[in-house]
């Protein structure tokens, strides 16, 4: 699957870069900076069920609502006549969730406890970008855009469970691919919206109660899969020569 995403990501760009040999006789800007905001939903199989719980129903809604993420992200470039550009990436998610009154069965059916759960993950991620560009139509404030790249995201997680706080914090390697269309109001300024996937996994972690520190390399079922597709809007910049 992985290689699946890269294949696809690269083809984008290959694509990007043909169209635009079609534009290289026409003005082409020399900076391109983007600040863009929006939503994302996490593509990693659901958590399996947590043994002792009673009413399972509100851990369900709580791993439903992990999936959901809010998203900020940034770039800049610097443009080459040939229809691509090089620069950095940068990317910033939040999920978050909570459940109220879960009871767990702690005795075999002879005692149960009740307990609220919340939980809020935090995803930074930077890296080198390579990006692709092509004007569409004749007015040269449309442009058709795509990028790949490949960088470092940092796991931050804090959660309240079994009556404690609990801090879970991670790196690793990731890869980011987008795809969208500009828009320029002025020659310079516009908008924009992008089309992404963000491929991260934590197995490497270290937990914290605040008082206790254990650093634990996570199997293949239980590691954070911060994976996602997501969806953005925002302003553009466009630096002529």
């Amino acid at each position: 699957m992985k290689q699946k995403n890269i294949t696809l990501s690269l083809l984008l760009l290959c694509l990007t870069a043909s169209l635009s040999a079609q534009f290289v006789d026409q003005k082409t800007p020399r900076f391109r900076i983007s600040a863009s905001g929006g939503l994302g939903y996490l593509i990693a199989s659901g958590q399996e069920d947590i043994s002792g719980v009673v009413n399972k129903e509100a851990i369900d809604k709580a791993n439903r609502d992990l999936r959901l993420a809010t998203n900020l992200n940034s770039d800049a470039y610097y443009l080459f006549e040939e229809g691509w550009g090089l620069g950095v990436k940068y990317l910033f998610q939040k999920t978050s969730a909570e459940a109220d009154d879960i009871i767990v069965d702690i005795q075999d059916n002879a005692h149960y406890m009740v307990m609220d759960i919340w939980e809020k993950d935090y995803v930074n991620y930077v890296g080198p970008s390579l990006f692709g560009y092509s004007t569409v139509g004749n007015n040269d404030n449309l442009f058709l855009i795509s990028s790949l790249s490949f960088g470092y995201a940092w796991l931050r997680s804090e959660a309240y469970v079994l009556n404690q706080n609990v801090l879970v914090t991670g790196g690793n390697f990731g890869m980011n691919a987008e795809i969208g269309l500009d828009y320029l109001f002025t020659p310079s300024f516009g908008v924009g919206v992008n089309l992404g996937y963000l491929m991260s996994y934590f197995s490497k972690v270290k937990m914290t109660d605040g008082v206790n520190k254990v650093e634990q390399t996570l199997d293949k079922d239980s590691r954070y899969n911060a994976s996602n597709v997501h969806l953005s809007i925002g302003l553009r910049y466009y630096l002529n020569k």
